[in-house]
């Protein structure tokens, strides 16, 4: 019996890849649905720029949706394709109903810096894989949604 996957990565800490990559899938799934009730919902003052900034993210959302799904697929797993099993893997919570901007933007903020977090801990558990195209995948998340944070922080900011 191998001890590598089909691209030569170890098993044994592959499937810790494969898991935290799961988790991330399910947390950008139910993020990604957020971010389109908040572009259909807000309202007042702040409506144009942020009805555009919010599709922004979750177009950005949607391609690292597929980019994690199929790394998940190249390591040798299998990516949910339900929202019963995003939501219970899920650590992000469903927002709903939201119209006014400063909740909104509070919750993308958090979001951004619990899924940075997030992509940490998958760097640390590539590195130790000697995984670099699943490093290389976080580290281009971890890069955009600093950026993200440091926005909508000087954002809130009255």
């Amino acid at each position: 019996m191998s001890t590598k996957n089909s691209v030569g990565l170890p098993l044994d800490t592959v499937n810790q890849v494969i898991a935290k990559l799961s988790g991330l899938l399910a947390d950008y799934q139910v993020f990604y649905t957020n971010l389109r009730g908040l572009h259909w919902n807000i309202q007042g003052d702040k409506f144009y720029e942020l009805h555009a900034l919010y599709e922004e993210y979750y177009n950005e959302i949607a391609e690292k949706i597929d980019e994690t799904a199929e790394r998940i697929v190249i390591l040798g797993g299998t990516p949910a394709n339900s929202f019963s099993v995003y939501l219970k893997q899920a650590s992000v919570k469903e927002v709903s109903g939201v119209s006014d901007w400063k909740t909104g933007v509070s919750n993308v903020l958090e979001t951004l810096q619990h899924l940075l977090g997030n992509l940490r801990e998958l760097q640390s558990l590539a590195i130790k894989s000697g995984d670099a195209e699943t490093v290389h995948l976080s580290v281009h998340g971890i890069k955009s949604f600093e950026k993200k944070i440091w926005m909508l922080t000087a954002y809130l900011k009255d």
